[in-house]
């Protein structure tokens, strides 16, 4: 009888034990409800007081101090709040979405995920393109009334532990960096297949500056250039002067056995001289686009380093795209020369909210390529990739499938939701709500949680006003963060 009732697994202490140990949910017994510790520390059998599904959820955090873990939110059955969700943080490696319309508390969501993996140690690099990204290091000037204790705790902590810093690539003005169209391509130059991939990320990148078109002319310039980057990784690598002196005088073995190639290398050469006098983005000063230093491994102060990448520098979406085709080259080859130590397998996160604009579902763009191949490889190394978009039907179906957690949030267009219904039915769930769904309600599937459970997620630990930064206040940041480094 003793053993049917299992009266030491019910014991709040050893859920929590039971959680870590042997899953991500701690099943309730229906017929009562586990205590409930109170701000003084004494166990609480009160039942619990009815919450209205809009209220924000006051998440008793039990130390997750679980360590490894990254909590999610408070499983929703109905109005009430259960038990606390979360995944191992290795999880993360295999990337996550986040499909959710306006107002649902998608960016939120993004927001305290990325500092809960701070607070692990864990850093990220943050792509913002809205203007409301670049908060994460300002405290609230007055705590949210739904903060728990252990929010406000956590809150202390990631402001003491983390180190935030803006960046404008674009903007001298702010905290500018400069652009290496180049990988490093002699860092994958022992692996065939990943040279292969680097060196036809690298080409797509020049190709639209040295042979535009799909006449005869520029499909042998990009077969040349091609074979050129191939020799180039091969002889050590370089930035890009060393690839235009390369182009300027190129060995005969490096041509690819084209007609011409030198000839025609010569023109390239030239024509990457001109894009360098007429793109400031290619000659600004500012620090390097170092991965290294992005993710704060120069950083001997010991706290984690989230660097956000502000987008008030570069207006026009082409050159936005341009920018995060060479972040993602650069990360494709350092992640590999780089990959996440055996004792931490997180190297880092890379955040990209409104993915649409960047890997479409139908349309190229400068960038789609480079961060397919960079998503495809990257869980080998540790770097996880987060991805936030409103339009799920317009982001490339290939990200959503490279996504193993996956958040879904109120829809609000009827394409939206019946994409997001159909997601939730191939795993097992139904999503019929999904249209009705309130600020900070998900459904949450993950390999540990493989049927959607629905979640209230919690606040963010720093300021979220609901209008975004201006450009001098971006500005302002960046600068201090400039200081700062």
């Amino acid at each position: 009888m003793v053993a049917r009732s299992r009266p030491v697994s019910q014991l709040l202490f050893m859920q929590y034990a039971v959680m870590w140990l042997f899953g991500d949910v701690v099943k309730e017994k229906k017929e009562e409800k586990p205590p409930v510790s109170s701000d003084d520390g004494t166990p609480d059998f009160s039942p619990p007081p009815e919450k209205s599904q809009s209220e924000q959820v006051t998440i008793k955090d039990p130390g997750l101090a679980l360590s490894g873990r990254l909590p999610l939110g408070a499983r929703l059955v109905g109005k009430q709040t259960k038990e606390l969700i979360s995944i191992p943080v290795d999880a993360l490696t295999k990337h996550t979405i986040v499909l959710a319309g306006s107002g649902s508390g998608k960016t939120v969501l993004v927001r305290r995920l990325v500092e809960e993996a701070a607070l692990l140690g864990i850093p990220a690099i943050v792509i913002d393109s809205a203007n409301d990204l670049a908060r994460m290091g300002d405290r609230w000037s007055t705590p949210p009334e739904n903060w728990s204790d252990g929010d406000r705790q956590k809150a202390e902590r990631y402001h003491q532990n983390t180190q935030v810093a803006v960046w404008t690539p674009g903007r001298e003005a702010g905290n500018p960096l400069s652009l290496e169209p180049l990988p490093d391509l002699a860092a994958v130059k022992n692996d065939p297949e990943e040279l292969d991939q680097a060196a036809d990320m690298a080409r797509d990148a020049l190709q639209e500056i040295v042979a535009p078109g799909k006449a005869q002319t520029a499909i042998l310039k990009r077969g040349i250039l091609k074979a050129a980057l191939m020799y180039f990784a091969k002889d050590g690598g370089g930035r890009l002067p060393d690839l235009i002196e390369l182009l300027s005088d190129l060995p005969l073995e490096a041509g690819g056995g084209i007609a011409d190639a030198g000839k025609k290398a010569q023109a390239m050469a030239d024509s990457l001289r001109a894009e360098i006098l007429n793109n400031p983005l290619l000659r600004q000063s500012g620090s390097a686009l170092d991965p290294s230093v992005l993710f704060g491994l120069d950083n001997h102060s010991g706290k984690t380093r989230i660097s956000i990448l502000n987008f008030v520098g570069l207006p026009s979406l082409e050159a936005q795209q341009q920018f995060l085709n060479q972040l993602f080259m650069t990360l494709f080859t350092w992640i590999k020369k780089n990959p996440a130590p055996k004792d931490q397998p997180l190297r880092g996160l890379l955040v990209l909210d409104e993915a649409k604009d960047f890997v479409p579902s139908i349309r190229s763009t400068p960038c789609k390529a480079s961060l397919n191949r960079l998503a495809a490889q990257a869980r080998k190394y540790g770097l996880g990739l987060i991805f936030a978009t409103q339009a799920p039907k317009s982001i490339d179906h290939n990200i959503i499938a490279n996504c193993s957690t996956q958040f879904y949030g109120r829809a609000n267009s009827p394409t939206a939701i019946e994409v997001i219904e159909e997601q939730l039915r191939q795993r097992g769930g139904s999503g019929q709500d999904i249209a009705r769904l309130e600020q900070g309600q998900f459904y949450a599937t993950s390999e540990r949680l493989p049927i959607p459970t629905k979640i209230l997620t919690p606040l963010c630990l720093s300021d979220h006003p609901s209008s975004p930064l201006g450009e001098s206040d971006v500005l302002e940041r960046a600068r201090r963060s400039r200081n700062r480094l």
